[in-house]
């Protein structure tokens, strides 16, 4: 099928200006029914479709954009790894008819969200049961997580806690398509896979270049049937990670390229979605909002929200995105004051204040402390209870556990024990 030429460049962050975001943005919206190739950095080998209407050309995309690599050899058993069937999605069928046009394709319920080592390993073994030569996920962060791991794992003999503990030798044999139908985890453009130890009370993951998907198709039609929390606490995971990885001392220019563009993005789209929640140009926003800050979080990984919002996602039932977020403005409060003697990153202090003056700008507020007004104001607004809901964050017991996240080392300002309590201690305070 034709496809439409590729949206403008997206600007780097020393060109970064208000009006660069709207142009992008709003061009793709007004052709977000037509599929077209997204750009994306050279350290990410993922195709990505975009489009509204795309999950129903799924069959075609596939062996339109992966036709290089079926080498005129159609896959033959497809696993298809999907959340929760229900009436409520009647886009899932449509998507899943498509997969089967593939070849004989295994549907798989995801057995839960925040997949855990024994979740995974269900999904892994119906693979080889099936032996699956290609996996497509059709569903939200865990759903991909967990189809990723599948299809990872699934031409080896490894099981997941196997791989967690040792690693992963080989490289992925079977075919990989992610479909999300959720705005916020990214996970469809990067090198991870989240998998929560329940047991060990740890949140632990498997980080190979064999967890790229080979495609992925984003609908953001398909987000319209999320329920509003769900839809909510995504859109604050994919401003956490656009805010995250434009300060990480990991971020290259090439990163901040998508990663500033999606900050606007993303409080743009979350206050669209507010505004009207059936608005498709709204959804829209937020999706492409999601995917630049997967493809900058896949160079640049999170920092200290992300690291605090584990154990308040395990210990205390927190949703992930709604969990980083509680933190996400004091952290840009504490990380613009940064200075010489406290700076992580190499590059320096007025570097790291340059990137927070960018966040600043991109969230439309003139000062960092504004800039955490906003964020705090877009909780509030969705209807999200806050830190103190929960209970004390400073525990001993959660201080221990974000700072040995290696994400608590990627943020640009040294943060000890001692302020991370602090920290905990005021936001549960408000």
């Amino acid at each position: 099928m034709p496809t439409a030429p590729g949206p403008p460049r997206i600007p780097a962050a020393h060109e970064f200006h208000d009006t660069d975001i709207d142009i992008d943005i709003d061009t793709d919206i007004d052709r977000a029914h037509g599929p077209y190739d997204l750009p994306v950095p050279a350290y990410v080998p993922t195709r990505v479709v975009f489009g509204g209407g795309t999950a129903g050309d799924l069959a075609a995309l596939v062996r339109e954009r992966l036709g290089e690599r079926l080498r005129g050899r159609p896959f033959r058993r497809v696993l298809v790894v999907v959340g929760r069937r229900t009436a409520a999605k009647p886009w899932q069928e449509t998507a899943i008819g498509a997969c089967r046009e593939l070849g004989a394709a295994l549907v798989v319920e995801n057995p839960r969200a925040n997949p855990t080592p024994e979740s995974v390993q269900t999904v892994l073994e119906a693979a080889r049961r099936h032996r699956a030569d290609a996996v497509v996920a059709i569903g939200g962060g865990s759903v991909l997580d967990t189809a990723k791991t599948a299809a990872l794992l699934a031409g080896g003999g490894r099981s997941v806690e196997g791989a967690l503990r040792e690693g992963v030798p080989q490289a992925r044999t079977t075919a990989l398509v992610a479909v999300p139908t959720t705005a916020g985890s990214g996970a469809e453009v990067t090198r991870t896979a989240t998998v929560w130890d329940e047991r060990g009370g740890r949140k632990r993951a498997l980080d190979h270049a064999g967890l790229f998907p080979d495609l992925a198709v984003v609908d953001p039609l398909l987000t319209m049937s999320a329920p509003g929390a769900v839809w909510a606490s995504c859109g604050l995971d994919a401003l956490s990670q656009a805010v995250e990885s434009s300060w990480a001392v990991a971020a290259t220019d090439e990163s901040a390229r998508f990663s500033l563009p999606a900050v606007r993005m993303a409080a743009d789209g979350l206050d669209a979605v507010l505004a009207d929640p059936d608005d498709e140009r709204a959804r829209t926003r937020l999706s492409r909002a999601s995917v630049l800050a997967g493809l900058a979080i896949a160079g640049t990984r999170t920092t200290v929200p992300h690291a605090v919002s584990y154990p308040l996602t395990l210990r205390r039932g927190i949703p992930h995105g709604h969990a980083c977020a509680l933190t996400l403005g004091a952290v840009l409060r504490f990380n613009a004051a940064v200075t010489a003697a406290d700076c992580r990153d190499p590059r320096g202090a007025e570097h790291s204040k340059d990137a927070l003056r960018a966040i600043t700008r991109a969230l439309r507020t003139p000062t960092p402390a504004a800039a955490r007004r906003r964020i705090d104001d877009l909780v509030r607004r969705l209807g999200l209870p806050p830190l103190r809901a929960y209970g004390p964050a400073d525990c001993a017991d959660i201080v221990d556990d974000v700072v040995s996240y290696s994400r608590f080392d990627n943020n640009p300002r040294h943060m000890t024990r001692t302020r991370l309590a602090a920290l905990l201690r005021a936001e549960s305070a408000r």
